[in-house]
């Protein structure tokens, strides 16, 4: 029995040291993948290794100049992090472990080497990522060089593009910066949109501070109250213009009320079109109606002139047209008149 377990414990040394012995060739055996071209080129001095190990190899120098932050991880990494770059181990590089995985880094250090290509189209998570990481590199002039890629979402993710621009915006007019003309243009384009809006599902949007979303719910709500006292105030005899609009003497539907020169539809429609603007005040909320929108239909269903009611209805929604593109520059001047504000806006 004793013998038996001498012969047992040598064979657990003995594989404990064959373990010990293989262990670095085992680690040099799943080594980090290359990244891609440039990054790949094992001339440059350094190595930044991302999370899902990927070895990107670059200028310690360039990236220096682009980068403060760079500069002192270098400066740390020649001190303390050393690698061997082959199974020889005979080329040794500063390596500095990164936080970020292997898209992110690639994405961003295109924008930083002036050997990589630049995505000629890039989603709007991946430019959210080099922006994020230019802020934490504090690599200057990358986000202002990225951010007229935001341009082409205007239209298609205006709530995406404000949340970026907006993070970027200067507390005043006087150092404005690109944050805040992207921003407004966004801000503009969301007034096509009733609100509350709907979040975009990407991850960084979960991110963005609701002291950020504040300024341009305030811009949007203020827009609203401009249009409506607008159209309610200073137009409305321009709305009730019989010279204008000739059908309007010429129908017999019933008349009650405030402006009794007009018939109720008439009116029912205005205020109806008044609800409408002041969550969508923009000319382009009432350009895009047509006759099957529901507030055409208030016409449809409620001009009911005896006689040639028909003729009425039919020339009331044809003028209803040109009547939408007169009241667009209404709509215009209210909206030009309100600022989105950032200046109240305090980031912690």
């Amino acid at each position: 029995m004793l013998c038996l377990i001498q012969n047992l414990s040598a064979m657990i040394a003995s594989t404990n040291v064959y373990r010990h012995l293989l262990a670095p060739s085992l680690t040099f055996l799943h080594r980090p993948d290359n990244g891609p071209f440039p990054f790949n080129d094992h001339e440059m001095d350094a190595i930044l290794r991302s999370s899902d190990r990927t070895d990107f190899y670059v200028h310690t120098a360039m990236l220096s100049v682009a980068s403060p932050v760079f500069r002192d991880l270098f400066e740390l990494a020649q001190a303390q992090s050393l690698r061997p770059t082959s199974l020889t181990g005979s080329s040794m590089k500063r390596c500095v472990e990164m936080a970020e995985d292997r898209h992110s880094l690639d994405l961003f250090l295109r924008w930083c080497d002036t050997r990589a290509s630049i995505p000629l189209e890039m989603t709007i998570p991946d430019i959210a990522t080099v922006i994020r990481l230019s802020d934490k590199f504090q690599a200057e002039g990358i986000a202002s060089r990225i951010a007229p890629h935001l341009y082409r979402f205007i239209e298609s993710e205006p709530l995406s593009v404000y949340a970026i621009a907006a993070c970027h915006a200067s507390f005043t007019h006087d150092n404005a910066t690109w944050g805040n003309v992207l921003a407004k243009r966004a801000a503009k384009q969301l007034l096509m949109s009733p609100m509350p809006f709907r979040p975009p599902t990407y991850e960084f949007f979960k991110t963005v501070p609701a002291i950020v979303l504040e300024p341009l719910y305030q811009y949007h709500r203020a827009c609203g109250m401009s249009v409506r006292e607008n159209i309610k105030k200073h137009n409305i005899r321009w709305f009730c213009n019989k010279s204008t609009w000739p059908w309007l003497s010429q129908c017999t539907c019933t008349i009650q009320g405030q402006f009794s020169e007009v018939p109720d539809w008439w009116k029912a429609y205005l205020s109806r079109l008044c609800e409408l603007l002041e969550n969508q005040p923009s000319a382009t909320t009432i350009l895009a109606l047509n006759s099957d929108d529901d507030l055409m239909s208030i016409i449809t269903r409620s001009c009911q002139c005896t006689g040639n009611g028909k003729v009425y209805s039919a020339k009331a929604l044809h003028d209803a047209e040109r009547f939408h593109a007169g009241l667009s520059k209404y709509i215009q001047e209210a909206v030009d008149k309100i600022v989105l504000d950032f200046s109240k806006r305090k980031m912690k």
